[in-house]
This record gives C-alpha cells, structure tokens and sequence, in this order.
C-alpha cells in the first residue's frame, strides 16, 4: 500500500495493500478501499464502499452527507464498482436514508466538477460529463451519455444507451437509445452515433429508429404503438426494454407521446 506521508488516513479505514492514497487525502472510518485504487491529493473519502482499479481525482468528495434541510444523521453509504475514472473536483453524496446507497456500478468515466447526489444509481460504462448535476435519486442506466452542464431533475431516469446533450434541462425520463437536448428538453431521435459505437448492427439500429416513429411521431396512443411495436422483429430484445421502461415511467417522457394508456 502506498500512502503518501502528508495523508491522514483513520485506523479504521480498510484500504487494499496495491491501492494508492495521494498527500492530503483525508480517508474516514467507514471507508474500504479496493485493490489498485489511486485516491488522488485532497480528496475525501467517507461512508464509502469502493471496488477495484477506480481513480479519484484532486480534491473529489465521496460519501459527503445529503444536501437536504432537515437531515438527521443515519447509516448510509456510496457504493462504487471497479475501474471507474472519476476526475477532480466531483461530488458524490450518500444515501439520505438509513442503510440506503448511492450506487455507480463500473467502467464509468465521470467528468471534473459533475456532482452526484444522494440515493442516484449510475449503470455501467457511462459518461457523465465536466459540470453536469444530477438531483438526488435520479437513475442513469448502462451506456447512457450525460453532455457538460445538464441538469437533471430528481428521480428523472435515462434510459440505457441514451444521450442528453450539454446543457440540457431535463425533467422528465429519456428512453432507452434515445437523444434529448434543449432548455426546455426535446426529443431529437435515436441515439444513432451512440449506437454505432456500441456496437449495434445496421439492422437493429434500424428497428429501433422505426420504434422510435412509431411511439413519438405517428400520434398513435399508446396502446396502437405497442401493437405496432410488435410487429417489428426483436431478436435483441431493444423494443422490449423500450416498452418496458416506459411502462414504468413516473415522471413521464421526454417527446412526443400523444395518448395514454
């Protein structure tokens, strides 16, 4: 274990023999550390659970109490997974709740300056870009992109493989593989070049831009669209993780969706 002399680390703290805590990093109690972790200079580190191969940048503060007023203390925690590159100058808050968490899972990159608040769940191998803010309990699922200086509301939720672009005001849930941008936020169509990075054939970036028209830009209810969207071949599974997000929505979405069930 490689901890730099001008560090204070408690007694307490279970840091793994291969990580590395930077001078000036401040390590609290109720903090374990993985393997090959490197904890940059002034950063802080409390209530938290951290897995393997994750980088935290110069003066980042994980675990931090909620900002809420009126907040009593209780046993909560930030979890996160491995090999996630979180840059300087983040905030990451605890749960609000007792024995609650805010959880990033792993492989994410999260830009200097982004915030984090309590109770969030971040999927896998997001980017969450240099001055976004999510409010507390807002939901980021795997492969979604979040643009510089977006503001997301609380309990929003961005779909899998979505993009909201910078400077976005986001109030209500984005669909899986979709692209939002604006103040205030508007549906803009899939996201095409996100989708091509990823991997997706032509064929299923296809059926999911047809899906796409169907459910935004026909003006069917919501009960056609979905007997529509079920002729369409979904050997991947996508149109059925679109339907289902949105079948769980609370916030309602972001577009054009006409009529409700």
């Amino acid at each position: 274990m490689s901890v730099h002399a001008a560090a204070v680390v408690h007694e307490g703290a279970k840091i793994d023999p291969e990580a590395e805590i930077g001078p000036f990093a401040l390590i609290h109690e109720n903090v374990v550390i993985g393997r090959g972790c490197v904890i940059g200079p002034y950063a802080e580190i409390n209530h938290a659970r951290i897995g393997s191969g994750t980088r935290i940048g110069s003066r980042s503060i994980v675990g931090g109490d909620p900002q809420m007023q009126n907040w009593t203390e209780v046993s909560s925690l930030v979890r996160i997974g491995n090999n996630n590159d979180i840059r300087e100058l983040v905030t990451i808050h605890r749960s609000k709740d007792g024995g609650g968490e805010t959880a990033i899972g792993d492989r994410n990159m999260i830009m200097s300056n982004t915030h984090i608040g309590h109770d969030c769940l971040i999927g896998d191998d997001t980017a969450i870009t240099t001055y976004a803010g999510l409010s507390g309990h807002v939901t980021v699922q795997d492969f979604a992109i979040i643009g510089g200086h977006a503001g997301i509301h609380q309990f929003v939720r961005v779909g899998e493989s979505a993009m909201v672009g910078g400077m976005t005001r986001l109030v209500q849930d984005v669909a899986p593989f979709m692209m939002v941008e604006g103040h205030p936020s508007t549906l803009r169509g899939t996201n095409a070049v996100g989708l091509k990075r990823r991997g997706f054939s032509p064929k299923v970036r296809s059926k999911i831009k047809e899906a796409y028209k169907v459910l935004f830009r026909l003006g069917l209810s919501l009960e056609n669209a979905e007997k529509r969207l079920g002729e369409i071949e979904d050997g991947g599974g996508e149109i059925k993780k679109i339907m289902n997000f949105i079948a769980s929505t609370k916030r309602g979405l972001t577009g054009i969706l006409n009529a409700k069930k």
